[in-house]
């Protein structure tokens, strides 16, 4: 098989023995570290940091399970399977209170050990996959977060271009705001230009972060020829429309020379086109993180580039509009008087320009967004962000419909919606629907449209926003999810096991509690039955055996035997690990006289006053009748507990007392269990339910107890309640409902 992807630490005092697993586990997994002691064994752990660690209990130096404690004090996850000759009950309890994962006796077989270790290499692999999962999510989401920034400044851009057009004051505000809102050290902008006929490049504009050190006045980058080898790939490559970015240390060293200086960590040179002339490009620089640029960030930022392409063309078709003008004007003042008429209707026709113009220029300013209008279901006009989002140039979409780019799933949809607008001014909602590229890809956009009156006709301004992003990160997030609560799932479920666990490492606390009163119960037809044995001998010797004397004597023996039986069937049946399917009818007296059977001689040899008050009617109750039992053993252990502390600390003669009484209701079996012990203080007794809170020291309690009594009681749909006043009394109540049969009778 293939090997497990974990490291295993194996402590083991006998070199034999570590020779042997060395080889076995280093068969199963990827890396073995070997230790003869548990000092040995923190030294590698805390050296290898290992997946797994496999250990004996008893070693010289130091034990396995003191060594599991003292790496689990640093390392809480630490995972631990023990390998022991000692199957005593108290070895697993402490094992399980130090927080091992698995308890296996020797000699092990290697099958068990394989699937001991599978098991904890499949937990480890969980743990990474949940963690790496949820890395995932979060880096998703401050990705969302970051884009939708850096889209907002893109927009913000695109108006800012639209509304003042291109100029020095609106380049500086474009690098700033995109440098912002990307996070980065320094945006600047270059300029390609021909000198003596050979091609350059040269930085005009630079925006810095607080801090970073400006590079406008570096001489290396006032004039960069193309066929310098520092620059002659960024030419080639942004000259075909692609992008520089990455790690400046994995770019060749040629190029490197000039960036370092710069303190560059990571770069992205986007290409600036002016209608499919290279103008230059605008860069981004992080002189601080080793950034990995994005798809998303890069198109955004392209987009970026594209814009002020965009601006920059238009800035130069105005120039030359306004060139054309004056010697146009210049042309028709030097004009004979016989061409007024031509000069006048020339000027009308400026002043139709200028108010189209003006119409124009109000379409682009009311929003961000792609934008067309449509006459006739046809289209008349779109802007430049419309060939961004859709890669259509306005030759290729005016006077067709815009349905021909939409996807074929929404076009009955946005037709239908279309008529509604043209027929009710009422506003119509936005809505998400799928387009076409001229690249032919499928893209999510959101569409809103506003009725207008455009030269005397009806028509729709629609408004298109790329959703694209937003769909993705939105199909990302419902994936995580779902995992997510796949693992939610197997949680609970391990949680559920946890919890019967407990229940019975409680349980086996009890019964280590009560071993001496059952000793002495155990002893006591013992020694009648070694009496017994020792008169029949006797008679035997002196021939004077009769057989009526001899049977009594048997009949004696054979009831010193079945009480005998009795208290170990009833320990071995309790000590059994009962699943809460188990339930059934029983009688609530039965339960405590069991307890009192378990508890009644280790009472006595304590010198405890121990009072019963039984309602010996035969009402029944439902449930498992060994948790309540185990219920009321925590009850009794713990008030055995307060009134031997308090004897302990008593300056003159205490009689150590505890009552246990029962009554019924019409609905509700009702148990008390009242002590004179020290009681509770009044600030901590809110908290006795709580899993592991606890008031005594770490050999005498683990604060299970209560805890696991609470949800034992709650799952029979009781409850219980304490009472208590501390240095006098503690009273705990318990309240059972009574077992009602179909016809509603007890």
């Amino acid at each position: 098989m293939d090997k497990l992807n974990i490291s295993v630490l194996f402590v083991d005092d006998e070199k034999i023995l570590r020779t042997v697993y060395s080889k076995i586990i280093g068969s199963w997994v990827q890396e073995v570290y070997l230790a003869e002691n548990g000092v040995e064994g923190i030294a590698l752990y805390n050296k290898h940091k290992p997946d797994l660690v496999i250990t004996d209990i008893k070693m010289p130096v130091m034990s396995g399970l003191d060594m599991t404690i003292m790496i689990r004090n640093q390392y809480p996850k630490a995972r631990v399977i023990v390998l022991s000759a000692f199957s005593e009950a108290n070895y697993l309890i402490r094992a399980i209170e130090v927080g091992i994962k698995n308890f296996l006796l020797k000699p092990v077989d290697n099958n068990r050990l394989l699937q001991a270790i599978t098991d904890q290499a499949a937990e480890i692999e969980l743990e990474n996959k949940l963690i790496e999962e949820e890395t995932k999510r979060i880096k998703a989401e401050v990705e969302l977060k970051h884009n939708e920034q850096v889209l907002q400044a893109v927009s913000e851009i695109a108006a800012h271009l639209l509304r003042v057009g291109y100029n020095p004051p609106s380049v500086e505000f474009c690098i700033q705001r995109l440098g912002i809102a990307a996070r980065v050290s320094r945006v600047y902008l270059f300029e390609n230009y021909n000198h003596e006929g050979l091609p350059f490049s040269r930085q005009t504009h630079e925006w810095t972060e607080s801090g970073i050190v400006s590079q406008l006045d570096n001489e290396n980058l006032i004039a960069v020829p193309h066929h310098d080898p520092s620059f002659k790939r960024w030419a080639e490559t942004l000259g075909r429309h692609e992008t520089i970015h990455g790690l400046v240390d994995d770019f060749p060293d040629v190029e490197k020379e000039v960036l370092v200086p710069q303190e560059i960590v990571s770069i992205i040179a986007i290409p600036v086109f002016v209608n499919d002339y290279w103008f230059g490009f605008i860069g981004f620089d992080d002189c601080v993180n080793r950034r990995e640029w994005t798809s998303s960030e890069i198109n955004t930022l392209m987009t970026a580039a594209n814009l002020i392409g965009s601006a920059i063309h238009r800035s130069n078709i105005e120039n030359q509009l306004h060139r054309f003008n004056a010697e146009l004007e210049s042309r028709v003042e030097q004009r004979t008087v016989s061409l007024q008429e031509e000069i006048q209707e020339r000027k009308v026709a400026e002043a139709m320009l200028r108010q189209s113009e003006e119409k124009y220029r109000s379409i682009f300013e009311n929003a961000n967004d792609a934008i067309f209008l449509s006459i006739n279901a046809q289209i008349q006009l779109i802007n430049p962000r419309f060939y961004e989002l859709t890669g259509y140039y306005p030759n290729q979409m005016i006077g067709k419909s815009f349905l021909e780019i939409v996807h074929p799933d929404f076009k009955e949809t946005v037709y239908n919606n279309y008529k509604k607008r043209l027929t009710n001014d009422s506003e119509i909602q936005s809505y998400d629907i799928l387009i076409i590229t001229a690249g032919k890809k499928q893209k999510w956009v959101e569409i809103k449209s506003k009725s207008i009156i455009w030269e005397g006709s009806a028509g729709l301004l629609t408004f298109l926003t790329d959703i694209q992003d937003r769909k993705d990160f939105e199909h990302e997030l419902k994936d995580l999810n779902t995992n997510l609560e796949a693992r939610v799932l197997e949680e609970l479920k391990h949680r559920e096991k946890q919890q019967e666990l407990f229940m019975h490492k409680s349980k086996l606390e009890s019964l280590g509690e009560l071993s001496a009163g059952m000793a002495h119960e155990i002893n006591q037809p013992l020694g009648g039955l070694s009496i017994s044995l020792d008169n029949i001998l006797d008679d035997i010797s002196h021939d004077r055996l009769e057989t009526n004397y001899l049977r009594g004597k048997i009949n004696l023996m054979f009831n010193d035997i079945d009480r005998i039986k009795k208290i170990i069937d009833h320990v071995r049946m309790f000590s059994r690990e009962q699943q809460t399917e188990q339930q059934q009818v029983f009688d609530i007296t039965k339960v405590i006289d069991n307890s009192l059977l378990l508890v009644n001689k280790l009472f006595v040899n304590n010198q405890i006053n121990l009072v019963v008050k039984i309602n010996n009617s035969q009402v029944g109750a439902f449930g498992n009748p060994f948790r309540l039992e185990q219920v009321l053993l925590n009850l009794l252990s713990n008030s055995k507990y307060a009134t031997d502390k308090k004897s302990n600390n008593y300056k003159g003669v205490f009689v150590k007392s505890i009552q246990m009484e029962s009554s019924n209701s019409n609905t509700h079996h009702i148990i008390k269990v009242t002590d004179n012990g020290i009681g509770i203080p009044e600030n901590i007794i809110g908290n006795v339910f709580d899993p592991f809170f606890t008031t005594k020291n770490a050999n005498d309690g683990t604060g299970l107890g209560l805890s696991i009594s609470y949800g034992i009681i709650r799952d029979m749909k009781g409850s219980i309640e304490v009472e208590s006043v501390e240095g006098e009394y503690t009273i705990v109540t318990v309240k059972i409902p009574v077992y009602k049969d179909e016809y509603g009778r007890a």
